[in-house]
């Protein structure tokens, strides 16, 4: 567990610092209003505290916290079934639009993981998807339209 930890640790550092990089070239902030950086800097360095303290925390553990990692058990065969979705929900949404991507992956996931009936997973996603296009497309006017869809 300690390896898997430090391997961990090390990639979402990697990745913390790759994104911060990158926001760095975003304009700056206007007249004390936040540039487009500000908010990938503050969470990237919200992770590459979290990669830190889990580099500490496993230096600290005792030898016998140090146990094997089962990694065909049913829990992490749900992590790769959702890492999985994302990948396919990322490529698909350019092509079919936000709003069908997003529909048909909710209801998989709330099928797969909330054993509900079919009805509620389609009621669910839809209006939890219509309702985050309303919020970012008309309220925060984030530009939401792509794909051949919606």
């Amino acid at each position: 567990m300690k390896k898997a930890n430090f391997i961990v640790s090390g990639v979402f550092a990697a990745f913390a610092i790759a994104i911060i990089a990158i926001s760095m070239g975003y304009p700056p902030s206007n007249h004390g209003v936040p540039g487009p950086g500000m908010f990938p800097i503050l969470i990237a360095s919200l992770i590459l505290i979290s990669a830190l303290v889990l580099v500490i925390q496993t230096l600290r553990m005792p030898k016998t916290g140090d146990t094997a990692i089962d990694l065909k058990s049913k829990n992490v065969l749900n992590v790769y079934i959702t890492m999985a979705g994302l990948i396919v929900y990322i490529v698909l949404m350019p092509m079919i639009g936000f709003i069908v991507a997003t529909s048909i992956m909710l209801v998989l996931y709330i099928k797969w993981f909330g054993k509900r009936p079919w009805w509620k997973c389609i009621l669910i996603s839809v209006v939890f998807t219509i309702a985050i296009f309303l919020l970012f497309g008309s309220v925060l006017n984030v530009p939401m339209r792509f794909g051949l869809l919606i």
